[in-house]
């Protein structure tokens, strides 16, 4: 049964995690700097007011993200699974499919425990979830900010950091905002903390590794367009990486550089998934035509404009399937 509160929160919603006596942090599988900064932001405000948080994800934390946390905070269930053991709530941050917290998620749902989703996406109608989705918002980051800000915790230059770098990250340094002034206002905000952003900014944009960049260039070798190059496509196979020290999260990269060609309204990319046989699917566009519902259609999500989904099959003659569509909302637009 669907029970999910927007914003502003609702009674239960902030009630639910006052009464927590210890509650359990996630993000979905493969996790980037949206669900990690919420983490960090809620974790942190969370400890300066007495209460007790753990952060236990189904991965490790990548390495690119390694400055979000200085002091070891992060678990992951392989490593960390015995600490679940007393928690009592769980919340899940970035995504309003609590199963893709992975293992962390399942052990808390098979005792019983109460999972929360704290998300921006929007959920399908029969989803069935608990907890907050408010798709106003930049970020899940953004929408953080506001829950401690109603459950009157501190918000110091730790929770600071983690927000920031969460709005950033999913604005693309701020310029994919939708026209929405308020994150802007919150940005304001955490600098008014003393929060310098600038080492945040490099660390997202200006700090990647030499291998991800030769990665990069091969990726981008590969791009094909339709036949007016207003759709653009990238498949990358596993053995792009061959010889690379890279992550499987180093391929996403590229997807931005893809949709920033000059005349290219929509761009989409395949690239290797967790399992043998699986594809993960990486859908952009400028303003001029909206690609979510693709994701969607395939059991996916995201925004109109940035969603993904993840597929099995052919990747050829996925893509196939997936450029015939784009086209077709391009002639719809």
């Amino acid at each position: 049964m669907q029970r999910l509160s927007g914003f502003p929160f609702a009674p239960w919603f902030l009630d639910r995690i006052k009464t927590a006596r210890r509650i359990a942090l996630m993000t979905h599988l493969g996790p980037d700097a949206d669900g990690l900064g919420s983490q960090v932001a809620f974790a942190a405000a969370a400890n300066a007011a007495g209460r007790d948080v753990i952060i236990v994800n189904e991965d490790a934390l990548p390495d690119r993200y390694g400055w979000l946390d200085p002091d070891g905070s992060f678990g992951h269930f392989e490593r960390d699974h015995g600490r679940l053991e007393d928690v009592d709530l769980g919340i899940v941050f970035d995504t309003h499919t609590p199963a893709r917290a992975g293992r962390p998620f399942t052990a808390l749902s098979d005792r019983g425990v109460d999972v929360l989703v704290f998300d921006h996406h929007a959920v399908t109608a029969d989803a069935d979830v608990q907890g907050v989705v408010a798709t106003e918002f930049s970020s899940t980051g953004e929408l953080c900010y506001r829950l401690l800000q109603a459950l009157q915790w501190p918000v110091g230059v730790d929770s600071a950091r983690g927000i920031y770098a969460a709005i950033s990250f999913d604005t693309g340094s701020f310029r994919f905002l939708r026209n929405q002034a308020n994150t802007m206002r919150v940005a304001a905000e955490l600098l008014e903390t003393g929060l310098d952003t600038n080492p945040i900014q490099e660390a997202l944009f200006a700090s990647r590794p030499a291998d991800e960049t030769v990665l990069l260039g091969r990726i981008l070798e590969r791009i094909k367009f339709n036949p007016d190059r207003r759709i653009a496509w990238v498949i990358t196979p596993s053995e792009l990486g061959d010889g690379l020290n890279v992550g499987r999260d180093a391929y996403g990269v590229a997807i931005p550089f893809v949709v920033g060609i000059e005349g290219v309204l929509a761009a989409a990319m395949l690239k290797p998934g967790r399992e043998a046989g699986e594809w993960k699917l990486s859908l952009r566009s400028k303003t001029a035509v909206k690609v979510g519902h693709i994701a969607v259609a395939r059991g996916g999500g995201g925004h109109a404009h940035a969603a993904g989904a993840t597929l099995v099959g052919d990747p050829e003659e996925l893509m196939r399937e997936v450029v015939a569509e784009i086209e077709l909302a391009l002639e719809a637009a």
